[in-house]
């Protein structure tokens, strides 16, 4: 389990349950819907992280005999129930306050109230995704890739979570404040109705994104291409290897690989010597790339 990661984690359980806490009392206050909205943003947000901790817990138990190859599967499956959480506890009941607050117009109370909770949750929030962000600059720094390219190849499910949902926090923030401020200027509660309807759109995107992407990774995804490049450099830089027929590697976890490798072998290779080049080869894709948990290696004819 990657320590940055749980930092990430934490940072962000810790800055959402205390926004949380002040938006619901600013939301009492101020009958706001958009904070109200916000407030049910923050709760999801919470017990959000919550699931993810369990499901890096729970990812990084050994193989048994009745999961052999691990349970690095289960962060994607929790990372899915974060979303379908989001997409109901935060997107849906956001929409929902903006039908209320349409149908039922409330007036808005102590509104400075409001505009201060909204700005020290920026502020927490802000802190939160600068955590995230810089956990992301490590791990790409890392792997030797730019921040942009490797986010879009980010296999890591609790990380991505807490990258989009700062982000949509921070969104969600910015519309409320606006919502709010218009209302308290023009006197019309339309525009609080419409920015929690807004802030719920923007969460149930956000759910979208991380369930589609939580989707690829249960299914089987492969790595990014030049983790692949690098297994094969590696099987083929054997002597006695002829060349690299086929090579798989998916992804079974958040940095675990299995790779199935058919290679052919050159003719002048020694039959007591096969065996042995089969275990080097798994001992050195361990060796040269940790993330590999275990792999086949099956010697075919070069033409097949």
């Amino acid at each position: 389990m990657s320590d940055g990661t749980t930092r990430a984690i934490l940072a962000a359980f810790a800055g959402n349950l205390a926004i949380a806490i002040t938006k619901g009392i600013a939301a009492a206050m101020t009958g706001s819907g958009a904070l109200l909205a916000e407030t049910a943003h923050s709760i999801a947000d919470s017990l959000n992280q919550i699931l993810l901790y369990v499901g890096l817990r729970r990812s990084a138990q050994p193989a048994t005999e009745r999961h052999p190859l691990g349970h690095g599967k289960e962060g994607y499956f929790w990372a899915l129930v974060v979303a379908l959480f989001l997409f109901f506890g935060g997107g849906v009941f956001s929409i929902y306050q903006a039908y209320d607050r349409l149908a039922h117009p409330h007036e808005i109370e102590q509104a400075t109230v409001g505009f201060v909770v909204l700005g020290l949750s920026t502020l927490f929030e802000i802190f939160s995704l600068s955590v995230a962000v810089r956990e992301l600059r490590h791990a790409a720094r890392e792997a030797g890739v730019p921040v942009r390219s490797f986010l879009r190849q980010l296999q890591d499910p609790a990380l991505r979570t807490v990258l989009y949902e700062d982000s949509a926090a921070i969104t969600g923030l910015a519309v409320a404040i606006v919502g709010l401020g218009l209302t308290v200027l023009t006197g019309d509660h339309l525009f609080d109705a419409v920015a929690s309807g807004v802030i719920g759109v923007v969460l149930i995107y956000v759910a979208y994104q991380l369930a589609w992407g939580a989707r690829g990774l249960i299914v089987g995804q492969a790595p990014p291409e030049r983790v692949r490049a690098a297994l094969e450099a590696t099987i083929a830089s054997e002597p006695y290897i002829d060349r690299v027929i086929e090579l798989i590697a998916v992804q079974i976890g958040t940095d675990q690989l299995l790779v199935l490798a058919r290679v052919s072998v050159r003719d002048a290779i020694p039959a007591g010597e096969v065996e042995r080049l089969m275990a080097r080869l798994r001992d050195r894709l361990r060796r040269e790339h940790p993330e590999v948990t275990d792999s086949f290696i099956e010697l075919a004819p070069a033409l097949a």
